[in-house]
């Protein structure tokens, strides 16, 4: 029990000589890779684990092989991973029955054309009958998923900025009518409220 503590206060010389001893000592060090292969021996006692269903466990790589690229088990999924990919499904669906709608619309005016071409004093322009063939599909849209999304409090403020918004680029479309840029943010706008309507609805 006699053990000598070295002193608190090392001199200069001891912290010298530790310093010279330091890198003696790293200077001997030498990594040497081993003199034979070593995974055959490895590779038969992984094998009967396998065989049992027993996962291996990593072992270190040695540092002659630094460059070699390990590859681990996939680890499962989580949770949300499995319910998000249906919303992201649903809201694909969404966005391609929009997109569809746009293109294939029905060459008379309805109801929601003749208000924008009411409020512009002219007759609706190709981008006007693209917004309100769109903003009917969508409102069809939305009304099948909307007893789903009555009882999503938490979410009812991004629902209304998103509605608020697309009113705002239905307002903008009705003064500015030939603007593509205008048209393709309320494609998205509408969007993002069908899919956020989907994923409350389907979770």
């Amino acid at each position: 029990m006699n053990e000598q503590l070295p002193p608190s206060n090392p001199s200069a010389r001891d912290v010298d000589l530790s310093d010279a001893l330091r890198w003696q000592l790293r200077a001997m060090r030498r990594d040497q890779p081993p003199a034979a292969d070593l995974w055959p021996g490895i590779a038969a006692r992984l094998g009967p684990q396998q065989a049992m269903g027993v996962e291996p466990a990593a072992a270190p790589a040695p540092a002659a092989q630094a460059d070699t690229v390990v590859v681990l088990p996939r680890r499962e999924r989580d949770g949300r991973s499995r319910w998000m990919a249906p919303v992201a499904v649903a809201a694909g669906v969404a966005a391609l029955a929009i997109g569809i709608a746009v293109h294939f619309r029905a060459p008379d005016a309805g109801p929601g054309e003749a208000g924008l071409a009411a409020q512009s004093g002219a007759p609706a322009s190709l981008v006007q009958r693209e917004a309100d063939g769109m903003t009917r599909q969508y409102q069809a849209a939305l009304q099948e998923i909307a007893p789903a999304t009555r009882q999503s409090g938490e979410l009812q403020p991004a629902f209304d900025e998103l509605d608020r918004n697309a009113a705002l680029i239905l307002d903008a479309l009705a003064h500015d009518p030939d603007s593509r840029l205008l048209l393709e943010q309320l494609r998205r706008t509408y969007a993002r409220r069908l899919a956020l309507a989907q994923r409350v609805a389907y979770t």
